[in-house]
């Protein structure tokens, strides 16, 4: 498949990250630093067990043209995990993996990654409004296109406004339904047939694609159930559509670890 639109090419930027307890989502972002580029992958401390040395499972596209892929390659990675400082964050290095890979199949990974041309500014968080409608990938309760080896797209929109922090300096909250194995996925403003901005200035044909943050963590509320044959009354944590995510501004911590020491 050759991507085209925006949302096409995200299919390619995030991975299905399998641990020894459980699955979340992985994406690829491209930190540039002294003149170089560094491939990484970037997920919740939770998804890797909060262990630095975890090892992950995850599959990865084979390049079979210029801009296109056709084949999977499953990866077992003993990742060197970073931790952000505070927040819910770590990545690793995504080169050991391509250059493993192409010494074994003498094949090159297609991936597509974000980078800090779409990440949401202060600026650019003040340009929109309260409510906005959003795009998160990846893959809720570990459900993904195995065939295909894509993630799940699902819509929400904004649950308080972006360029705000909601309750906790660096987060923010989405009205959209939130499950385990989402934890890591990105979450984008994204329009690819025009839209309007909260000046009400419309921008037909127009496409705009603004990453906003990292899904981490969903509010839940329990529900008193009485079991059958059971007198005994048991309390259920649901999930109630709605998200905490990490601001991707926090990513800058990790820019800055890079310039400092590289990967």
């Amino acid at each position: 498949m050759r991507p085209v639109t925006i949302s096409e090419r995200l299919m390619f930027n995030t991975v299905k990250l399998t641990t020894i307890s459980g699955s979340g989502t992985g994406f690829f972002y491209n930190f540039s630093a002294n003149g170089k580029t560094y491939p990484t992958i970037i997920t919740n401390k939770h998804v890797v067990n909060n262990n630095p040395n975890e090892t992950v499972t995850f599959f990865v596209h084979l390049k079979t043209g210029e801009f296109s892929s056709n084949e999977n390659y499953r990866v077992t990675y003993e990742a060197n995990w970073i931790f952000h400082s505070s927040k819910d964050l770590c990545f690793c290095p995504a080169l050991p993996v391509f250059e493993e890979v192409r010494k074994k199949i003498g094949k090159d990974v297609f991936y597509i990654a974000n980078d800090d041309s779409i990440i949401a500014t202060p600026q650019k968080l003040n340009e929109l409004s309260a409510l906005e409608e959003l795009v998160m990938v990846g893959y809720p309760t570990g459900l993904w296109d195995l065939n295909n080896n894509f993630p799940i797209f699902r819509r929400g929109y904004t649950a308080s406004h972006p360029a705000l922090s909601f309750n906790e300096n660096g987060i923010g909250l989405v009205d959209m339904a939130c499950f385990p194995g989402s934890s890591g996925s990105p979450i984008y403003v994204l329009n690819e047939n025009g839209y309007k901005d909260k000046n009400g200035v419309s921008y037909l044909g127009q496409s705009r694609i603004i990453f906003i943050g990292i899904l981490y963590a969903g509010p839940r509320y329990n529900v008193q159930t009485i079991p059958i044959q059971q007198t005994i009354q048991a309390e259920t944590p649901m999930m109630i559509n709605l998200g905490n995510y990490i601001k991707a501004i926090e990513l800058k911590e990790f820019q800055e670890y890079i310039e400092k020491n590289g990967t």
